[in-house]
């Protein structure tokens, strides 16, 4: 199934008399839950989908909980996952302590097997 995108008029705001530019702007459709990535693996293996069900909980958290712990979370070839953030500055390294941390986000790197997956998409235009 392609991927889908529909087209978007941007202004430059450095420039905002001039007319538009439009760019491809890829659109998420549909979704995978758990239970559906349960629901595959369970009819391409001799697995129960409740029993695959239970791995996958299991393992997304511990993978919450090592991120949490300041892991770099490696799965395969797949992915890694760690945390981040963005801090206020200081004028010196005495000043920094915990609280000068304003937001924290996860840091999610594709592996080569997604990177892989994603070089043989195909695009649709939406409408």
């Amino acid at each position: 199934m392609p991927i889908t995108f529909s087209v978007v008029p941007k202004k430059n705001p450095q420039q905002p008399n001039n007319p538009p530019k439009y760019y491809a702007n890829i659109i998420g459709e549909g979704k995978t839950t758990l239970t559906d990535l349960a629901k595959h693996a369970a009819s391409v293996s001799t697995v129960s989908k409740a029993d695959i069900l239970a791995v996958l909980e299991s393992t997304f958290s511990k993978i919450a909980d090592d991120v949490a712990d300041g892991k770099i979370v490696y799965v395969g070839e797949y992915f890694t996952v760690q945390a981040g953030g963005s801090s206020e500055g200081k004028d010196t390294p005495e000043e920094i302590n915990a609280s000068s941390i304003k937001s924290v986000k996860t840091i999610f790197r594709p592996g080569k097997m997604i990177k892989d997956a994603l070089k043989l998409a195909e695009f649709k235009k939406k409408g």
